[in-house]
């Protein structure tokens, strides 16, 4: 059946709105008339299309390709192109005989399933995504000196690029600075006027930045250097009139910069772009992390340091506090810091975190401020108190609530100084508190109070020995204090735990003298310098230990001998001042059958230079101190922890 001419039409006879998209070309392939669909298509004037070369629309339809087409002319041809937004397209090229050619053209679906497994474009950009973590992982271990650098290294990997580099923006002052590039060829960076490192122009002096401010889009620029010409602005030259792909780094909403990758034998596509944009967008977060984590450290240990600051001011101050309450009552002078320090050690022992063990110590330190209240005659009174003086005295824990009521602490230091008399079966003072309603550290303190009341000397009697301070503490488990902190404080006086059985007795001791409360200075000070010792013990009638004086206090009273008459009057004064007027209440007593980790914890929580040894009759014997303690049997050890 033959085919009627009239039914063959032309292209120039097909209606517009068919939206056929082509062109008719000339032998040089120039444009010289195409489809409304096709302008269209081009998003360009018309002038800009006819004319002028096919290859202003597809960079890729350039010399080599078209050289190759004339050879075969006669044939179809179908390839696929980009256009200079990076686009892929579907080309169907016709040749006319003697006038030139038609070229057809249509877009490719690139999200057809099908499609994505077959391009390879798709697969390309399904490589380029699972490099990331690779390249991400590299520019975070890099130093901050070399990561932008390496960045610019991996965005060329990413994309298969010979050059690139990383512009960074600075909002404040409008200015752009080259924050890293790649090593260009010589060639290439005489064409470019070479630029260096960390140049810096104004935004408004780079066409790229410009582009990408507008829409904040990547930029995709396939055209070569026979289609554009390069610019005068001083960061494009980097560009070197070749293909590139630009696209933004944004941060929290945010330009900062950009990622720009040059020169690839293929154009660059949309999922190029994708790719690295993606990779910019993790690139600035990887690289901004570090810099915060680094920020953060130097902040927390700025913040660290004024803590640590903050909490010695104030533990000096509290110790201030402390002292100044011990020259009020000479005769607990060291109760409050011992107290505070064996408090600190069953806390500590029985898993308080830092922070809770801080505000014990504390607790501790000021736990009988309330006696700043109390008369002096009463705290330092040598004889039992009466019923009446007794009920002031308890009155102490509620005065020193109200000393301490409008300072604001991070730890509950006013129900650690009213409760740490009150007791578990509520015989306790001032509001006679059961078990739960006592606070924890409160219940600590109770017992570290107790155990060093009867450990140290009063006006009333000498100390009781850890013998007795045993078994008071023990009489008064789950009654009187709670069983776990007294078996913890036992631990620690008595040192169960190390299981050793050396004496005190059994070191070598230091000589002592023994002088009544009427001994002159004089006189003590001869005895001490025939003794050779250091230590000079007061005993009352019934020659029990109730002061000492040191050679170091003796020195404080002797002054030499000058020229005056006045102060050699004042000199022999001085000789005739009796031992009870200059000697020390406080006592630091051991006995001798305690075992040398006794007397290192002792020494430790009376702050002292030595102690004096006793016999069970409390018979003063002589003094030990950290050297004899250190030579004595299993000790050295021991010595060496606590120091």
């Amino acid at each position: 059946m033959s085919t009627s001419q009239s039914l063959i039409v032309g292209m120039k006879d097909l209606p517009d709105s068919l939206n056929l998209s082509w062109a008719q070309l000339d032998e040089q392939f120039r444009v010289l008339r195409m489809s409304q669909a096709f302008y269209r298509r081009c998003k360009r004037s018309a002038a800009q299309i006819i004319n002028q070369p096919i290859s202003q629309l597809f960079s890729a339809f350039n010399a080599e390709l078209c050289a190759d087409i004339v050879r075969r002319r006669g044939q179809e041809f179908g390839f696929q192109l980009q256009d200079h937004r990076g686009i892929r397209v579907h080309l169907a090229l016709h040749s006319l005989p003697e006038t030139g050619w038609y070229l057809i053209l249509s877009d490719i679906n690139f999200e057809d399933p099908q499609m994505k497994e077959l391009h390879s474009d798709y697969r390309r950009a399904i490589q380029a995504s699972d490099a990331w973590l690779q390249h991400i992982e590299d520019v975070i271990k890099s130093s901050q000196e070399e990561v932008f650098k390496v960045a610019v290294a991996k965005a060329m990997s990413l994309t298969g690029s010979r050059y690139g580099f990383i512009l960074l923006h600075n909002e404040k002052s409008k200015t752009l600075t080259l924050a890293a590039r790649s090593d260009y060829s010589k060639a290439e960076a005489d064409q470019a006027d070479f630029i260096e490192d960390n140049t810096q122009v104004s935004e408004l002096e780079s066409r790229v930045w410009l582009e990408c401010v507008r829409d904040y889009k990547p930029i995709i620029q396939n055209q070569t250097d026979s289609q554009r010409r390069l610019g005068d602005l001083p960061l494009d030259k980097l560009l070197l009139a070749g293909r590139y792909l630009a696209v933004p780094i944004l941060f929290r909403s945010r330009l900062v910069g950009i990622v720009c990758v040059v020169d690839r034998h293929e154009p660059y596509s949309r999922n190029d772009a994708r790719s690295l944009l993606t990779f910019a967008s993790i690139l600035w977060h990887s690289i901004e992390l570090p810099r915060t984590l680094r920020a953060v450290s130097r902040q927390s240990k700025i913040i660290k340091s004024q803590k640590e600051q903050l909490s010695q001011s104030l533990t000096q101050l509290i110790s201030a506090i402390s002292e100044a309450l011990e020259l009020k009552d000479a005769y607990t002078a060291g109760h409050q810091k011992s107290v505070a320090q064996l408090s600190y050690l069953i806390g500590e022992k029985l898993g308080l975190d830092p922070q809770r063990l801080e505000g014990l110590k504390i607790g501790a330190l000021v736990h009988d401020i309330g006696k700043l209240a109390i008369p002096s005659q009463i705290l330092t009174k040598p004889s039992k108190l009466s019923k009446e003086e007794y009920a002031l005295i308890q009155t102490h824990p509620l005065h020193g609530a109200e000393i301490i009521e409008d300072v604001e602490f991070p730890w509950p230091i006013k129900e650690m100084i009213l409760q740490h008399h009150e007791r578990l079966d509520g015989s306790g003072y001032p509001a006679g508190l059961k078990d739960k309603a006592i606070l924890y550290e409160a219940k600590i303190i109770a017992v570290a109070d107790v155990a060093d009341s009867i450990l140290s000397h009063r006006p009333y009697r000498p100390s009781l020995g850890l013998e007795k301070m045993t078994e008071v503490l023990r009489a008064g488990k789950g009654t009187l204090f709670d069983p776990e902190i007294v078996e913890t404080c036992l631990a620690i006086l008595i040192n169960r735990e190390l299981s050793i059985s050396d004496h005190i007795g059994a070191a070598p001791l230091e000589p002592l003298v023994t002088i009544s409360l009427d001994h002159e200075l004089a006189d003590v000070k001869r005895l001490l310098t025939a003794a050779r010792a250091k230590v000079a013990v007061v005993l009352d009638e019934q020659h029990k230990i109730i002061g000492v004086i040191t050679h170091q206090l003796l020195e404080h009273w002797f002054s030499p001998l000058l020229g005056t008459a006045a102060e050699r009057e004042q000199d022999r004064a001085s000789l005739h001042k009796k031992a009870h007027q200059i000697m020390q209440h406080s006592v630091p007593i051991i006995s001798e059958v305690a075992t040398s980790e006794d007397a290192l914890l002792q020494l430790n929580l009376l702050d002292s230079e030595y102690l004096v040894v006793v016999n069970k009759a409390q018979q003063p014997l002589g003094i030990i101190g950290w050297r004899a303690i250190a030579m004595t049997r299993n000790a050295f050890r021991e010595v060496e922890r606590l120091i």
